[in-house]
C-alpha cells in the first residue's frame, strides 16, 4: 500500500545524494560550473517533489485508512449490538421449545398416553414464531453489517471473530427454527450452541 511512497522517498534519497555529489564538486571546482549548477537543481527538484508526493501519498493512505477503521467499527458496533439482542432472543425460543417438548410428554405420561412429538414441537414453534422470524430476518441485517465491515477490513480490527459470531449465530437460529431428533438430543445440541455463541459474544463484546 505504501510502495509508491518508498519507491518516491527512495528516488528522493538518490537526488539528495547527487545534489551532495554535484555540490562537492561545484565547491572543488571540479568539471565545468554550468554543469553542476545545471544538475544541483535538477536534484533539488527531483528530491522536492519525491519527497513532497511521496508525504503526500502516505498522507492520503493513511486518511484512506483511517476512514476505512472507522467505517468498520461503526459497522461492528451495531452489529454486536443486534448480535446481543438476537442472540438473547433466539435462546429463550429455543428453551422455550424444549420446555414446551418436556411439558408435552409430561402430560401424556401422566394420561398414560403416547406423546404426539411432531404436534408438540409444532405449537411450540407456533408459539416462538414471532421471535424467531425478528431472529431470522436480524441475521439477514447481521451479514449486511458483516459483508460492509470485510470491504473496510483494514487488518486494525478482527474481521474473522464476527465471521464466527455470526456462523455460530446463524446454525442456532437454523436450530430452533427446526428443531430434530429425541428431546434429549435436542437438548443437548441447544446447549452446544448456545455455548458456541455465547463464546464467540465474547470475543466482540
Amino acid at each position: 500500500m505504501y510502495t509508491l511512497s518508498y519507491v518516491l522517498y527512495g528516488i528522493g534519497g538518490v537526488a539528495v545524494l547527487i545534489l551532495l555529489g554535484f555540490t562537492i564538486a561545484l565547491f572543488k571546482k571540479k568539471g565545468t560550473a554550468k554543469t553542476n549548477k545545471i544538475a544541483i537543481i535538477i536534484s533539488v527538484l527531483v528530491a522536492v517533489a519525491s519527497f513532497g508526493y511521496g508525504g503526500y501519498h502516505q498522507y492520503d493512505i493513511n486518511q484512506t485508512i483511517e476512514a476505512a477503521d472507522d467505517e468498520f467499527a461503526d459497522n461492528a458496533d451495531k452489529f454486536t449490538k443486534l448480535y446481543k439482542t438476537t442472540y438473547d432472543d433466539i435462546e429463550e425460543s429455543g428453551n422455550s421449545i424444549k420446555d414446551s417438548w418436556t411439558k408435552g410428554i409430561v402430560e401424556a405420561a401422566a394420561d398414560d398416553e403416547k406423546a404426539d412429538i411432531t404436534s408438540i414441537v409444532e405449537e411450540a414453534l407456533v408459539d416462538n414464531q414471532e421471535s424467531i422470524d425478528n431472529s431470522t430476518t436480524n441475521i439477514h441485517k447481521l451479514k449486511k453489517y458483516l459483508d460492509t465491515m470485510n470491504d473496510y477490513d483494514t487488518g486494525e480490527y478482527d474481521y474473522d471473530a464476527y465471521n464466527k459470531a455470526y456462523k455460530r449465530l446463524n446454525s442456532l437460529i437454523n436450530y430452533v427454527s427446526d428443531p430434530s431428533g429425541s428431546l434429549t438430543s435436542y437438548s443437548d445440541k441447544l446447549d452446544t450452541l448456545v455455548s458456541d455463541v455465547d463464546d464467540a459474544y465474547k470475543d466482540i463484546e
